[in-house]
């Protein structure tokens, strides 16, 4: 007899919030660089950006063996047709979380740059200099941050209406 998992345990929460942190500070830092013009404060951005992105990406790979690996069952009551959009609404988030970094590292090299992360070591070079790949790569990391920022917005408004209109426990499994 299997017993019913209502709650998210505490590796799942804690990869949930430290992902939620470091897109928060990555997309901050990406809009802010779209705005500056070329000189050290944004080469110093752009240099952080990247390293957090690269630590991102096995962050989002650690999360998902952690998340996968720990199933949480639908709180009872929870009808089929909103458990589809709400596992429609996660898939679409995972997928961008690991198309943004792989986009993003990828755009790097095909731009000829290697991405240090703080000096420690440089990501394994997968791709060598090619312009045509990089302008692709470019346009797939601003579209898929569009992305990124539309499910979160609906992540985050779906939390809160459960929350405070249908007063179940979803928010309180992730907490």
């Amino acid at each position: 007899m299997s017993t019913e998992i209502r709650n998210y345990n505490a590796p799942s929460k804690i990869m949930h919030w430290l992902s939620a942190l470091m897109i928060a500070g990555l997309l901050g830092s990406g809009m802010i660089m779209e705005e500056l013009s070329k000189g050290e404060f944004k080469t110093w951005l752009m240099g952080n950006h990247k390293a957090i992105g690269a630590i991102f990406l096995l962050v989002v790979l650690v999360r998902f063996a952690v998340r996968f690996s720990n199933p949480v069952d639908p709180l009872p009551g929870t009808e089929r047709k909103d458990y589809i959009k709400a596992k429609a609404l996660q898939g679409l988030m995972y997928v961008s979380m690991l198309v943004m970094p792989l986009s993003g590292i990828l755009m790097s090299q095909s731009g000829g740059r290697v991405i240090s992360v703080f000096g420690l070591f440089d990501v394994p070079t997968l791709i060598g200099e090619n312009h045509d790949l990089h302008e692709f790569l470019e346009g797939v990391h601003g579209f898929t941050a569009n992305v990124l920022l539309v499910l979160i917005a609906l992540h985050i408004a779906a939390a809160l209406l459960h929350h405070f209109k249908m007063k179940d426990d979803t928010l309180r499994r992730m907490v």
